[in-house]
């Protein structure tokens, strides 16, 4: 990027500082980043390769490295969208109608662990866990307490379910909306429908096994944008930030992310679909972890992989295709019990790291969720901190403003080029189901978790309150608390749908349903027809089960 004769003169400066300053002293520490890249003590235009259009360009072009849109945040703000989920739906819609009021331009259900499952209340496996991990979503009624009064056709909401439920219950969610009048192929949202989440973000019970969860993942993407169902839908947003709760770095992150994504493309393009027929709906949700600049490197890095890519090798044809746009969340591992005020800070900063870093809708964390689900109070500190940011920081002044930093660029290429080998190294073992079905992604899992593990113990990761200044857990923080009639509510709730609902002309659906599974058809068509009948999410997920059985996942411990 730089002429020869300049950067020769730079080199021969260069080392003579070096030469002054050798036995200047220094910390004993590791100088690396989260990640384990090796950090010199200083970068100058002798670390930035290659020239500026073709590695970063400007916003807008290709290789999007400085954003995906020409204006960025001078033309529009980041989505401000806040988890929310907790008890029963009407708690929780009253939780989204608060936050709207206070400035949230985006609705996102995180749902309860019996819903992420596809199990009813009425089941004693998990009875106890109704509501208290986020919102039950069992039936269609659910979907209308939900979103009583909320203006779905005016504001983006995201459906945090995995492949195994995210048919039934977003089938719910469309049903619903056509019943109050609502056109659904007008309606804004994310569904997560991420094979990964559900497998290595958490452990699942009793899903089906991931070849076809993969099927049925691609099956929701199928039938909302390239058969036109829902076209302004994102239908699945590939989640690395919760496979990086689990202690992997950036660079697994990316590389989980993208071989996730190329197996998905993969499956729709063996359907007989063109990549631009859909690609661009294709979400990504991104980490904000505690690396400042590694993590706002790691964003520049991933817009730049996924253009080359979507160029070379998918060879796609329309622009939008090659803009990698992505929703972040704040660190919740990086969280701590133990005075949990000083979560606000640690929130901020990471922040701080999506929007430098050029995000497209932002989460950030409340600073009591290493203690509980979210108090009103603190979603409210965790909405303003994203208000601060916007409207008094002035950092939306300008776009990329970490462009041109000597260190920034040299970082961005380094995790580059890593992501690429680890591509290459994930992809080695199979496509994202095989992957998971031989169980190399839960090795991969293991090994950085101990690693990250030993780093804490040793000190070499610091904690503030846990493993430096430590003090005991937090006694002051109200605690916020689920309801606890939440599963007498739901169960009622399942009853009446049963009662009124034509349980004959039900069963027949679900045995159409049956022979669309055998066939390995698209599931949607009927799972639309079966939800509008009154369909628990139990009961369609039990076809899935009955066809293709279950599969226990092979942990590494």
């Amino acid at each position: 990027m730089f002429d020869k004769n300049y950067l020769y003169k730079i080199n021969q400066e260069k080392e003579k500082w070096e030469e002054k300053y050798k036995d200047a002293k220094e910390r004993d520490v590791k100088f690396v980043t989260d990640s384990e890249i090796p950090i010199k003590r200083l970068y100058t235009p002798l670390d930035v390769k290659g020239d500026y259009l073709g590695k970063v360009g400007f916003p807008g072009e290709l290789p999007y490295t400085r954003g995906v849109y020409p204006t960025m945040y001078r033309g529009r703000l980041w989505t401000m969208r806040l988890f929310s989920g907790h008890g029963t739906p009407e708690e929780t819609n009253e939780r989204w109608k608060y936050l709207y009021e206070n400035g949230e331009t985006g609705f996102s259900a995180a749902v309860d662990a019996l819903t992420f499952n596809g199990i009813d209340p009425t089941n004693p496996d998990g009875a106890p866990e109704v509501g208290t991990s986020g919102v039950p979503l069992y039936c269609i009624d659910s979907l209308f307490a939900l979103t009583e009064d909320i203006p779905i056709d005016k504001i983006s909401v995201a459906l945090v379910v995995e492949p195994f439920t995210s048919a039934p219950v977003c089938a719910m969610y469309f049903n619903m909306a056509k019943m109050r009048g609502y056109e659904i192929n007008q309606l804004m949202g994310t569904t997560q429908n991420d094979i990964l989440t559900m497998t290595v973000g958490y452990i699942p019970y009793k899903n089906c096994p991931p070849n076809h969860l993969l099927r049925i993942a691609c099956d929701f993407i199928e039938w909302t944008v390239p058969q036109k169902n829902v076209p302004k839908w994102h239908p699945i947003n590939f989640t690395g930030y919760n496979y990086r709760e689990g202690g992997i770095d950036a660079v697994q992150e990316l590389g989980f992310v993208f071989a996730s994504a190329c197996s998905h493309i993969d499956n729709l393009i063996a359907r007989g679909w063109k990549i631009d027929d859909f690609v661009n709906r294709l979400a990504f949700h991104l980490a904000a972890h505690k690396d400042f600049f590694e993590e706002i490197a790691k964003y520049r890095a991933a817009r730049r992989i996924w253009a080359k890519l979507m160029k070379d090798r998918y060879n796609a044809q329309d622009p939008h295709s090659h803009q990698f746009r992505f929703h972040v969340q704040t660190a919740g591992s990086s969280l701590t019990a133990q005075l949990p005020l000083v979560n606000i800070v640690r929130t901020a900063i990471q922040g701080l790291e999506a929007t430098i870093g050029g995000c497209q809708s932002l989460h950030t964390n409340s600073f009591d969720e290493a203690i509980c689900l979210p108090s009103e109070q603190a979603a409210l500190v965790a909405l303003r901190t994203q208000q601060v940011i916007s409207d008094e920081t002035r950092i939306a002044n300008t776009i990329d403003p970490m462009a041109g930093s000597y260190f920034v660029e040299w970082l961005t290429d380094e995790i580059e080029e890593r992501v690429w080998k680890y591509l290459d190294k994930i992809e080695s073992v199979g496509t994202i189901d095989k992957a998971l079905s031989s169980g190399w992604l839960y090795k991969e899992m293991r090994d950085a978790f101990h690693k990250r593990r030993m780093r804490i113990e040793k000190r070499e990761e610091i904690m503030l309150g846990v493993n430096k200044y430590p003090i005991s857990y937090d006694t002051v923080t109200d605690v916020f608390r689920t309801n606890q009639e939440a599963i007498d509510i739901e169960v009622n709730r399942i009853n009446k749908l049963k009662e009124r609902r034509d349980n004959a002309k039900l069963e027949r659906i679900l045995d159409k349903l049956r022979k669309v599974c055998e066939k390995e058809e698209n599931v949607m068509p009927v799972v639309m027809e079966a939800t509008k009948e009154g369909a628990t999410v139990q009961e369609v997920c039990d076809i899935y089960r009955e066809i293709w059985g279950t599969w226990d996942p092979p942990l590494a411990i």
